[in-house]
């Protein structure tokens, strides 16, 4: 349905900074530093609030997103180190101990968005996505990674390069692979400098291949793909001309085969 909501009643609080930010996450260079870091938390509830609205007053129909971010922000390191996906399951843990906690919660998402992550890119985000405390859920974003490019069919397009903005979506990826980013953002800007494609679609189609060939996370058999190139000097009067193309994983051996 054009328009579907994230929920029918739930929470969300986003971009939140933790009082004691952990080292998690590798950064830019794949070294284990500290770095920025934001959390946004979505919580869609199992029934409606119906009772907390009628009364003007919160109740165990809601939760106090004033005290879930109290919560969430007094979150501390428990290791010199740890993984994104460590971190987004104590973020759970941590949310599941708010109450009214499981009783109102039928689906958490959980996004930790790291602005300093990427050395081309806007920023990396890790979702981490439970439903039900059985089907968990994940997805590693890399936002806008600007990869000077020659493309374009037009005759003045053929003599310089211009401004390529790539955003990756790898779906259900492993635990494992969460810090896996800066081999992404190396495999794809290795990939497309060189390349003097005509067409976005035709670069993309070229860049779903290479990814599946050599970035590691894409060899597992559930793990697919969204892949979003802009173009933003294409069109005069608008920001920018947009492709996207989503493979699964079946679709993404078949091309490569």
């Amino acid at each position: 349905m054009y328009g579907q909501p994230w929920c029918r009643d739930g929470i969300r609080v986003e971009d939140l900074a933790l009082q004691h930010a952990p080292k998690s996450g590798v950064d830019a260079w794949g070294r284990e530093k500290q770095q920025p870091l934001l959390l946004s938390v979505s919580l869609s509830f199992r029934s409606a609030f119906d009772t907390a609205a009628s009364q003007d007053a919160l109740d165990e129909s809601t939760m106090h997103y004033g005290l879930l971010s109290k919560n969430l922000r007094a979150l501390r390191p428990v290791q010199d180190w740890e993984t994104l996906d460590s971190l987004a399951h104590r973020i759970h843990q941590t949310i599941l101990e708010t109450p009214p906690g499981h009783a109102l919660i039928q689906s958490c998402q959980i996004e930790i968005k790291l602005p300093k992550a990427s050395l081309l890119g806007d920023y990396v985000n890790y979702v981490y996505f439970v439903e039900d405390e059985e089907h968990t859920g994940r997805v590693l974003h890399l936002s806008r990674v600007f990869i000077p490019t020659l493309i374009g069919v037009n005759d003045n397009e053929r003599t310089a390069k211009q401004k390529l903005y790539v955003s990756v979506w790898i779906d259900r990826i492993q635990a494992d692979d969460s810090e896996s980013y800066t081999e992404l953002e190396r495999i794809l800007t290795q990939a497309i400098e060189p390349t003097e494609f005509e067409t976005l679609e035709s670069l993309a189609i070229y860049v779903l291949k290479v990814l599946k060939m050599n970035y590691e996370p894409l060899k597992s058999r559930e793990t697919s793909v969204r892949l979003r190139l802009e173009k933003p000097q294409a069109v005069p009067h608008a920001s920018a001309p947009i492709i996207e193309i989503v493979r699964t994983s079946d679709e993404l051996a078949a091309m490569v085969r």
